[in-house]
């Protein structure tokens, strides 16, 4: 199995410790988003949180395939990164899922590329 162009994204982040090159391979990526009801078309998603790898946060968990989250018995839903974190709440955190681990961006990260105006 050959790496996503996001995981691939995160590996490089990290050799270079530069959380920025996620950013535009996060916003064009497509996701399944776990969701706490179907979301109809046009309609903010019913957030489904969890709790963060960050003890006493919460956080989204998403993957680029649906077949990864198939074992989780709630909901789906289709978004890009971009719309993902257009409307996720402020605060809260992101969990994205491979077949063979995950990577996470935690509040800090999240609210630097707000500040940055980048999404």
């Amino acid at each position: 199995m050959s790496a996503s162009p996001l995981k691939l994204a995160f590996q490089q982040s990290r050799s270079e410790r530069n959380i920025d090159l996620v950013l535009p391979v996060l916003k064009a990526a497509m996701l399944y988003v776990v969701v706490g009801s179907e979301t109809q078309p046009g309609r903010k998603p019913e957030w489904y949180f969890t709790p963060s790898p960050t003890k006493g946060r919460l956080c989204v968990t998403v993957s680029e395939s649906e077949a990864t989250l198939a074992k989780i018995k709630c909901p789906k839903t289709k978004l890009t990164g971009a719309e993902l974190l257009s409307l996720l709440p402020p605060g809260i955190e992101i969990v994205i899922l491979y077949g063979d681990g995950g990577d996470y961006i935690n509040r800090e990260q999240l609210e630097w590329y707000r500040r940055a105006g980048t999404h």
